[in-house]
């Protein structure tokens, strides 16, 4: 019987590479910058469309907000312009003029608007009971307590813009650095405010600023994909591991 010889063979076993620690890192930076990348363009998308659909008379608008008070007045918080983080983009610098415009539920009142520095409106209203908007966007508000108005709004000199009368009433400023608050109340001083509200503003530099956002969201999007493109081609081109038997 002939006994026959069996060549040894080589038997090549390939795994699947393993994930590094160094290409996980590079897959979730780049995640990270796709995902700044979309929130730039929601941004910058959305400016443009606002200065391109949201204009009347060249200011962009909001939408009107209804609010009211059983207090003498609707006060805003503070508006801080030109104040550091997040300020500078509501600086004098970047807003054009500002337009107020505020509609009576019944035409028959007469309204007085007006716009101060936050500390003059704060020590008039000091004591009174009115109610504060917290949030424009979000129609919140708060009360604070406290009795009527000691003196009616249109005899005070620190108003830096204002409009009294009946029916609608709109008031124009051009914004300067500081911090500021907005009043609606009866230009005689009673109780009881209920409102319509919207806010404009002139913003020239809107195109500019869609532009810069949507330049920079797209930087942002070539960079994240070369990255994690990187990382894909990086596991693609590891070596496989190969197992000899014999």
């Amino acid at each position: 019987m002939n006994q026959t010889d069996v060549a040894p063979t080589n038997i090549s076993l390939a795994r699947p590479a393993r994930w590094s620690g160094g290409r996980i890192a590079a897959l979730v930076i780049g995640a990270v910058l796709v995902l700044l990348a979309l929130a730039l363009f929601g941004a910058g998308g959305t400016a443009l469309w606002a200065d391109r659909t949201q204009r009347d008379a060249g200011y962009v608008n909001t939408d009107a907000h209804t609010f009211s008070t059983a207090g003498a007045a609707l006060a805003t918080v503070p508006t801080h312009l030109g104040s550091p983080g997040v300020g500078w983009l509501y600086s004098s610098d970047v807003l054009g003029k500002v337009r107020i415009r505020v509609t009576p539920a019944q035409s028959s009142s007469a309204l007085f608007v007006g716009i101060a520095h936050s500390a003059d409106a704060d020590r008039y209203l000091a004591g009174v009971n009115h109610t504060v908007i917290s949030e424009f966007f979000r129609d919140k508000t708060r009360v604070v307590d406290g009795g009527p108005v000691r003196s009616v709004p249109g005899s005070r000199h620190f108003w830096v813009a204002s409009n009294t009368g009946r029916g609608t009433r709109t008031v124009v400023w051009d914004p300067s650095n500081g911090s500021w608050t907005v009043v609606v109340m009866n230009a005689d001083g009673r109780p009881g405010v209920d409102v319509r509200a919207e806010l404009g503003a002139r913003i020239p530099a809107a195109p500019w600023i869609a532009v810069g956002l949507l330049t920079a969201g797209a930087v942002l999007l070539a960079g994240g994909a070369l990255v994690i493109a990187g990382a894909i081609r990086g596991r693609r081109s590891d070596p496989a591991t190969t197992a000899r038997e014999t």
